[in-house]
């Protein structure tokens, strides 16, 4: 071959492999700024849940249990005086709001259920008992926003904050239980806040019941659960609210206690939890006792006594002093009765009628709320007596 020829073949090869590596190049290049398929966003309720996370709630979980959802209303062993709960069928007779219900109090003369308003938006309601008949539905202002569903109602002895369950915006997952106060001076409720972790979760959790009086309380959720089937945790609630410290709770522990992975983890010690089933135990069997005689009373003198009879009462007159307290909380009962219709008729008022009803209106509520302290002050009166000569 000439050299020539021999020249031209070299050069050709030498294009060819240049051409090749450039491709192989442009292809990797290529291969590298393809992007990649976007990680899907977190839902809201998955942002909600990592924001509420730092704030998780330290709670003594005593015990839990799982039951039927169906047997959610048997299977707290909260005392009647906190007030009952009631299937909403059972309690209209009617067969249109299944697996919802209704909180009556414990003087039997005010309820609040949930059902649908004129365009089908969710709604808290409220009615008074008048005699032997229940006044018309009166919607609970002030609480809005629940598109969805609302239901198992629950008033604290206050007579001011109700928990409730609900779905909506601000719902981790599905139910989630929220708390409101009504505010006396503008005759509302304030505007409902989630009650955090870990009493919420992505599951459906839906029902807050706390007996002050005992010191006890209970949630109801489906985490973790089969279809149908609820877990009801009996907690003891804080005084004073107290989150877990962040600077000695990894995450993937917080993320455990705030899903209540085992209730051994909240306990502050065995003996603790100990005392305290004691204190479920003597609840459960003081609700089942059925021997009640005519002056049958349970009044609380220490986390260890509760008198059962007006007989019961040891310091000179404190029986006569007790009597005197039934006697208020009768006129507390009734005063409450009145003031909800007066709050009733000053909602359904016109504007001119309304300015001329709101100082009756602040002076009802400021005397009920001196009843309620005088009560309050003959209950320590009468336990300071009889803890003294327990003591001796």
């Amino acid at each position: 071959m000439k050299p020539s020829r021999i020249l031209i073949s070299v050069l050709l090869a030498a294009t060819v492999a240049l051409n090749v590596s450039a491709q192989s190049r442009n292809s990797r290049k290529a291969a590298k700024n393809t992007p990649k398929p976007a990680a899907a966003a977190p839902s809201p309720g998955k942002i909600l849940f990592d924001n509420m996370l730092p704030n998780t709630q330290k709670v003594f979980v005593i015990d839990s249990v799982v039951v039927d959802k169906e047997e959610i209303l048997n299977a707290i062993p909260n005392p009647k005086e906190n007030g009952t709960l009631v299937s909403y069928n059972e309690f209209f007779n009617t067969l249109d709001n299944d697996g919802h219900i209704v909180y009556v109090n414990g003087f039997g003369n005010k309820c609040f259920y949930s059902e649908p308003d004129s365009v089908g938006n969710a709604k808290l309601f409220t009615r008074d008992k008048v005699g032997n008949s229940w006044s018309k539905p009166q919607s609970l202002e002030g609480i809005s926003g629940f598109a969805d569903e609302m239901s198992f109602p629950f008033m604290m002895s206050d007579g001011n904050t109700l928990y409730f369950a609900a779905k909506g915006k601000e719902s981790v997952g599905g139910y989630d239980i929220f708390v409101t106060r009504y505010d006396a001076e503008n005759g509302r409720y304030l505007k409902p806040e989630n009650i955090g972790l870990p009493f919420n979760s992505s599951a459906n959790d839906y029902l807050y019941i706390e007996d002050d009086l005992d010191g006890l309380a209970w949630f109801v959720t489906d985490r973790n659960q089969p279809e149908g089937k609820v877990c009801i945790y009996t907690f003891i609630p804080n005084e004073t609210r107290e989150n877990y410290d962040l600077s000695d709770t990894p995450e993937p522990r917080m993320r455990k206690l705030a899903a209540i992975s085992q209730i051994r983890d909240t306990w502050p010690s065995e003996a603790e939890r100990e005392r305290a089933m004691q204190r479920v135990y003597q609840m459960t069997q003081r609700n089942m006792s059925s021997a009640k005689s005519a002056d049958a009373i349970r009044f609380v003198i220490n986390d260890n006594v509760v008198y059962r009879s007006v007989s019961d009462f040891r310091a000179a007159g404190n029986a006569d002093k007790y009597r005197l307290l039934a006697q208020l909380y009768k006129q507390a009962s009734d005063d409450e009765q009145r003031m909800e219709q007066l709050r009733e008729r000053y909602h359904y008022a016109e504007a001119p009628q309304r300015e001329r009803m709101r100082p009756e209106v602040i002076a009802a509520e400021r005397a009920l709320e001196k009843l309620k302290a005088e009560i309050r002050a003959q209950e320590i009166s009468i336990r300071n007596a009889e803890n003294l000569l327990l003591t001796q």
